[in-house]
């Protein structure tokens, strides 16, 4: 978590100094709704198919800095929290039911474009990578399966996802819409310790408060 923060905070001061035009901070809070996808699992004696994966949600809070004004770039720090559940088909065991709730430090670096400057509002676009780090209190449960499988602590140590949305500023108030692809898979698929192989895409509406 120190080295998170510490890595957030180098990144910020380095990007400042490239960045032309004011330098702004503010807090967030979002809500989002995921779907993090299974694959397919066949081994040691056993196959798991036909994964049918539901979204559901959860919620993000943290921070935001912005370089720029015109073109900008837009480091964060966030607490994110996405959950899912997945149903497939197990041989010898029948439906499967996997619910997963994912913790992560996530730290997205956008480029931001500002399409629309009006006296009291702009509209903008952004896109850019967010390198996730899964928590240990992440958790994913199964119905139908041995507890063999149900160890959450060999998680992929860090997770990559690509974001795209568009936002509106009223004064000090910052309003998102982004949609993120998942680049990596979120655990390895070892059928001894995490189970299958899952990767998530999340849809997430922000609220913020710019107070620099």
């Amino acid at each position: 978590m120190r080295k998170t923060i510490l890595t957030f905070t180098l990144m910020a001061v380095v990007l400042s100094s490239f960045a032309i035009g004011p330098f702004t901070l503010g807090i967030k809070g979002s809500v989002n709704s995921s779907k993090i996808t299974t694959d397919n699992y066949s081994g040691q004696g056993v196959t798991f198919n036909d994964f049918k994966s539901d979204a559901k949600s959860g919620y993000n809070l943290g921070a935001f800095a912005r370089l720029g004004t015109k073109i900008y770039l837009q480091p964060e720090l966030l607490y994110c929290v996405r959950n899912s559940q997945s149903t497939g088909n197990g041989t010898g065991t029948g439906t499967v039911n996997q619910s997963v709730k994912l913790k992560t430090i996530q730290v997205p670096i956008l480029l931001g474009f500002k399409l629309i400057d009006l006296k009291l509002a702009s509209i903008r676009a952004f896109t850019g990578p967010a390198m996730s780090f899964p928590m240990k209190s992440s958790k994913i449960t199964y119905d139908g399966v041995s507890a063999g499988i149900t160890d959450t602590e060999n998680y992929k140590n860090n997770i990559w996802d690509w974001q795209l949305g568009a936002g509106v500023d009223v004064g000090m108030i910052t309003l998102d819409c982004r949609y993120e692809w998942g680049l990596s898979n979120t655990s390895e698929g070892n059928i001894s310790k995490v189970g299958f192989v899952n990767k998530g895409n999340t849809l997430t509406f922000s609220v913020g408060f710019k107070f620099i």
